[in-house]
Order: structure tokens, then C-alpha cells, then sequence
């Protein structure tokens, strides 16, 4: 094995071993490539050779008969520029001649052009194809086919060579691409993370907190009672505690239900039914939700990331409807389309909202639409606003899953 690896410096202590199975493969790709593209073309010279010299390269003054006499040699003229080929092929297959770095390939090939045109000359007159030629005859049989040689395996090595940058520049894409995936999915994961913490946080420190801060003015208020405090100072301290309690049934697990979904982390339909059940009592809402939506986003590695992008599109429906639309009836749909939950090819998991609302405005703005469709479109997703069947607004949303490995 020739430590002249290309793109690489000769290193005497890399082990055969070492090489990995892709530079393998690409070495032998390699090889073939330059041995077909330079056997092509000297297969093409030898029998256009052939041919020539019999039939065109001859003096206008030669008789036809002449011509037909000599064409018994044609079978010679042809073994020995095949033979020529072949010892050619065999020569550069045998120095590894698309794995040296360019002045060796050019030495290499100045090295099998010059041994393999004098032995076809030598073979030529073994077979008394010329008999004591003259020394310029010599001299051009064996210059021609040398020249010819180098032109042949230059052109293979040309297109080994492109063939090389051709594969790093993808390789190097493909790299980069990794990277850049690699580093979005760290991203995403450390934002569930940060996401997770601080909704938990909200959940338990904050609400411990203020639950203790009730606890601690439900104190005071028993000794103003006992103490005989105003009614005024009592009311204001119930009032306190009032607000306390809306703050945290409602304010503090509002803001944690927007950083992290309740139960998203458990699957889709446990998501969007917690969901539907913060609407109030009074709405006919319902909800349906595909179990292979939660095996299609199963796939991929931030299936969390990818419902709550699904959450967030079907809340912003179901706000939408009740606010801008004073719907009293709601359905919510999710479902899988296209693809192949099972195999290779990526689904998408669609959510559709629609209500009996007012309907669409002439022009409706996109304000938190505008956001959700920003956020589905980082996912490969889409979000569509159109009429109902059920006489108001229609939301889809969209996003793409993950294609199995």
C-alpha cells in the first residue's frame, strides 16, 4: 500500500489496518475509474492504429492488391497494441497510480509510458511486423505510443482528481450540514431543558411560596380578629390573600403552562386534552387526536420540541375562536397525513380548529397567528387560515416529522 494517500502526507506509522472501510471503498472507485476511462482510450488507439496503418498511412502510389496483401497482418498489428494495453493497465494498477500526489503520478507515468512503448516495438518485431526498420521508423513507433500512453492515463488521472474534489467538497457539505444540525438539536434540547426548569420552578418553588405567604396572612387575620382589628384592616389583608390565590391558580400556572404544556411531555393527546380542559365549562368543545400523531414525532429525538409546536398552534385556534370569534362551539382535530408512519418516509402531523364563530374578517391580522407560523416554519411546518364547515374560523396547522433512521 502507497503511503501517498491523496489529500493526505505520506505517514510511514499509519497501519493498513486503519484505513477506514469508506476510504477503501473510495480508493477502489478510484482505481476503476482511471483504469476504465485510460483502457477506453487505449483501446480506441490501438485499433484505430491498426486500422490506419494498414489503410490510410500508406503512400497514394501503393497498388490495392498491395494493400490486400498486407492485411493478413492486421490480427498481429491488433494482439500487439492490445497486449500494449493491457501491460499498460496492469503497470498503473500495480503503482497505485491514482493514489500519488502529482509529481509522482507524473513520474509514475513517464515510468510505464517509455518501458511500455519499447516493448511494443520489441514485440512488433517478434512478430515481424518490421523487419530492421530504420532508427527514426524506431523512433517514431516508440515516441507515438509513449505519447499516447501519457495523454491516455493523464486524461484518467484528470478525472480521478475531479472526481476526488468533487467528493470532498460534498463530504465537506455534508460536514458542515451535521454541524449545523447537530448544533440546532443541542439548542433545542438545552431550550426544553431551560424550559422544563423554570416551568417547574414556577409550579413548585413560586407557588410553595405563595402558598405560604396565604398561610401566613390567614395567620395574621386570626389575630386581628382576636385582637379586634378594624373590619377595613381585615378586609384589606382578605383581599391580599385573594389576589394571592388568582395569582397562583391562574397567573403562575398560566406562564408555566406557556413555557412548558402540561403533559406534553407525556404524549400529544395528553397535551391537547389538558388543554381543552382549561376552556370553560360553558363551550362545546371536543377534541380528537390520532395515536399515530404521537408515533409519527416519536421518531426523531425532540419529539417534546415538536408537540409543543403542535400545542401552541391548536391554543392559538381554540383563542382565536373564543376571542375574536365568541365561538360556543369548538372541534379540534389531529391527525397524520401523507408519508409512512412505519417506514422511511416522513409524515406530517396536521391539527385543524374550527368553530361556529363570526367567521373571517375581510382581512384578518396575523398577530399571534404571525408568530405561530414563524415558529411552525423553523419545524418544516405551515399554517393555513380559512371558513369553517361549521359556519366560523378554520386553523391547520402543520408540522413536518422526522424521517426513521
Amino acid at each position: 500500500m502507497s503511503p501517498r494517500a491523496r489529500g493526505t502526507a505520506p505517514t510511514a506509522a499509519t497501519p493498513t489496518a486503519a484505513i477506514s472501510a469508506l476510504e477503501v471503498r473510495d480508493r477502489a472507485d478510484d482505481r476503476r475509474v482511471l483504469l476504465f476511462t485510460a483502457g477506453v482510450l487505449l483501446t480506441a488507439f490501438a485499433i484505430g492504429s491498426t486500422l490506419q496503418t494498414i489503410f490510410i498511412y500508406r503512400p497514394e502510389r501503393v497498388a490495392t492488391s498491395e494493400l490486400i496483401a498486407e492485411a493478413p497482418q492486421l490480427p498481429d498489428r491488433l494482439m500487439t497494441n492490445l497486449v500494449t494495453v493491457a501491460i499498460a493497465l496492469l503497470l498503473a494498477a500495480f503503482v497505485r497510480l491514482e493514489e500519488r500526489r502529482p509529481l509522482a503520478a507524473a513520474g509514475a507515468v513517464l515510468a510505464i509510458a517509455l518501458p511500455v512503448a519499447l516493448a511494443r516495438h520489441g514485440l512488433q518485431l517478434l512478430l515481424g511486423i518490421y523487419v530492421a526498420p530504420e532508427l527514426d521508423v524506431s523512433l517514431v513507433e516508440v515516441c507515438s505510443v509513449a505519447v499516447v500512453i501519457v495523454v491516455a492515463l493523464g486524461l484518467a488521472l484528470a478525472q480521478v482528481r475531479t472526481r476526488v474534489r468533487l467528493r470532498e467538497h460534498e463530504r465537506a457539505e455534508a460536514e458542515h450540514r451535521l454541524r449545523a444540525s447537530t448544533a440546532l438539536a443541542e439548542l433545542a434540547a438545552e431550550e426544553m431543558r431551560v424550559r422544563r426548569e423554570v416551568a417547574d420552578g414556577l409550579h413548585g418553588t413560586l407557588q410553595g411560596r405563595l402558598v405560604l405567604s396565604q398561610a401566613a396572612i390567614d395567620a395574621i387575620q386570626r389575630r386581628g380578629v382576636e385582637e379586634g382589628w378594624s373590619e377595613a384592616a381585615l378586609a384589606q389583608l382578605a383581599g391580599l390573600r385573594r389576589d394571592l390565590e388568582r395569582m397562583r391558580e391562574h397567573d403562575v400556572r398560566e406562564l408555566s403552562n406557556l413555557l412548558y404544556p402540561v403533559g406534553v411531555d407525556v404524549s400529544l393527546d395528553h397535551a391537547i386534552r389538558a388543554l381543552v380542559r382549561r376552556v370553560p365549562a360553558e363551550i362545546d368543545i371536543t377534541a380528537e387526536v390520532d395515536p399515530e400523531a404521537d408515533l409519527a414525532l416519536d421518531r426523531g429525538d425532540d419529539a417534546v420540541a415538536q408537540r409543543i409546536a403542535v400545542v401552541r398552534g391548536v391554543e392559538e385556534g381554540i383563542t382565536n375562536a373564543l376571542r375574536h370569534g365568541a365561538a360556543t362551539t369548538i372541534r379540534v382535530a389531529v391527525g397524520v397525513s401523507g408519508g409512512d408512519v412505519d417506514g422511511a418516509a416522513a409524515p406530517r402531523v396536521r391539527a385543524t380548529v374550527e368553530d361556529d364563530g363570526v367567521g373571517l374578517p375581510d382581512s384578518p391580522r396575523w398577530n399571534g397567528l404571525a408568530r405561530t407560523s414563524e415558529r411552525l416554519g423553523l419545524r418544516g411546518g405551515r399554517v393555513e387560515l380559512a371558513p369553517s364547515s361549521l359556519g366560523g374560523a378554520r386553523l391547520e396547522v402543520e408540522v413536518a416529522a422526522p424521517v426513521r433512521s
